[in-house]
C-alpha cells in the first residue's frame, strides 16, 4: 500500500481507540498515573519522574498498537536512561507556549492602548474592543495550533531509539504534525469534551462547598485539602487517556508518512 493511499484515522476513531486502550489497561495505566502525580509534589527530580511516566504510558500504548506489547518493567528500563530528557521535553514545550502567550498578551495590550492614544476615548474604545475581541479569538486559535504541533512531543523520545534528547523529540513532533494540525486540533477538542465530566466532579464541584465558608477556618482548610486531593485524582484519571490518544496520533502519523505497520486499522475500535 502506498503512503498516498493511506487515509488518516478519523477524529472519532482516534478518541475511541484511546478510550479502548485505556479501559483495556486501566489497572496499569492508572497506577502509573497516580504515582506520577505523587512524584509531581517533589521538585526537580519528581517533575522529571512525572514527565517520564507520561512517556512510559505512551510507550506502553504504542507498543500495543504495533502488536509488540511490553511489560511495565521492560518499558521502564527503556525510559529510565532518558529521565532528564523527558523533563527537557516538558520544559521545552512549556517555555515555548509561555513565550507565545506573552507575545499574544503584549499584542492584545497594544491593540487596546494604541486606538485609545490615537483616536481618543469614544472612538478608541470602540476600535479597541473590536480589535481586542478579534485578537483574543485569533490568539486562542494560534495557541491551540502551536500546541497541536508539539502535542506528541514526548512520544518520539519514548519510542524511537535515535531520538535521545528533549529538543530532538520536540523537533520530531513538529515535523510529524506539519500536515495534520487541523485534525489534531479537532482531536484535542473532542478529547477535552470527553474528559469534562471528570473535571467537573473532581475540579469544580468541590470548590462550590467553599462558598459561604469563612476563609481561615478549619472547615475552609479541610475543604481546600479535599479539593486539592480530588483535583490530583482527576488529573491522574485523565492523564493516561491523553497519553493513549497521543500514542494513536503518533502511530497514525508515522503509518502514513513512513509506512509503519498498519495492524491498528484492522482492529475494531
Amino acid at each position: 500500500m502506498s503512503q498516498s493511499s493511506i487515509r488518516p484515522l478519523s477524529v472519532g476513531n482516534v478518541v475511541s481507540a484511546g478510550l479502548v486502550m485505556y479501559r483495556s489497561n486501566l489497572k496499569t495505566y492508572l497506577k502509573l498515573s497516580i504515582f506520577a502525580y505523587l512524584w509531581l509534589m517533589i521538585p526537580i527530580y519528581g517533575w522529571a519522574k512525572f514527565c517520564a511516566i507520561h512517556g512510559l504510558i505512551a510507550r506502553l500504548a504504542f507498543c500495543e498498537l504495533i502488536n509488540k506489547p511490553e511489560t511495565e518493567s521492560v518499558a521502564s528500563e527503556y525510559i529510565k536512561p532518558r529521565l532528564w530528557s523527558f523533563l527537557g521535553v516538558g520544559l521545552g514545550v512549556g517555555l515555548r507556549l509561555v513565550g507565545i502567550y506573552i507575545l499574544w498578551y503584549l499584542a492584545v495590550l497594544a491593540v487596546v492602548i494604541l486606538p485609545l492614544a490615537i483616536l481618543g476615548t469614544q472612538a478608541g474604545i470602540i476600535v479597541a474592543v473590536i480589535a481586542g475581541i478579534i485578537l483574543f479569538i485569533a490568539g486562542i486559535i494560534a495557541i491551540i495550533r502551536f500546541y497541536s504541533r508539539w502535542f506528541v512531543a514526548e512520544v518520539p523520545l519514548a519510542v524511537e531509539k535515535n531520538t535521545t534528547s528533549g529538543s530532538q523529540s520536540i523537533d520530531r513532533s513538529w515535523d510529524l504534525t506539519k500536515d495534520a494540525v487541523g485534525r489534531i486540533q479537532y482531536i484535542i477538542v473532542v478529547a477535552f469534551l470527553v474528559t469534562i465530566p471528570i473535571q467537573i466532579i473532581t475540579g469544580y464541584i468541590p470548590s462550590f462547598f467553599q462558598i459561604g465558608t469563612e476563609p481561615g477556618t478549619s472547615l475552609y482548610a479541610i475543604i481546600q485539602l479535599i479539593s486539592f486531593i480530588l483535583s490530583l485524582l482527576g488529573g491522574a484519571i485523565i492523564m493516561p487517556f491523553w497519553q493513549a490518544v497521543k500514542a494513536v496520533i503518533y502511530y497514525d502519523l508515522r503509518s502514513r508518512r513512513e509506512g509503519l505497520d498498519l495492524r491498528l486499522r484492522d482492529r475494531e475500535i
